[in-house]
């Protein structure tokens, strides 16, 4: 599963999910505009300076470069569906 958290006023944040919505990957938006939602990011990624973050199974990807290259590399070595 592929966690994003962003929030809907950051143009990476939104490719985020356009990548993922491209390529079929299913994922949860994690809205950092609801307190509770920023509360777990601080706590989750404490030295992350910019949105969006992203998990994929539990792995720390990073942020929207890192995510596409992940999403590029997966499908490119062919490992089944991503």
């Amino acid at each position: 599963m592929i966690k994003i958290y962003g929030n809907s006023m950051c143009k990476w944040c939104l490719k985020a999910k356009e990548l993922a919505e491209d390529y079929s990957l299913k994922y949860v938006w994690v809205d950092l505009d609801e307190d509770k939602n920023l509360n777990e990011f601080k706590l989750k990624f404490p030295d992350s300076k910019t949105i969006p973050q992203i998990t994929w199974h539990d792995n720390h990807i990073g942020g929207y470069e890192e995510f596409l290259r992940e999403v590029e590399n997966t499908r490119f070595y062919g490992q089944g569906t991503i």
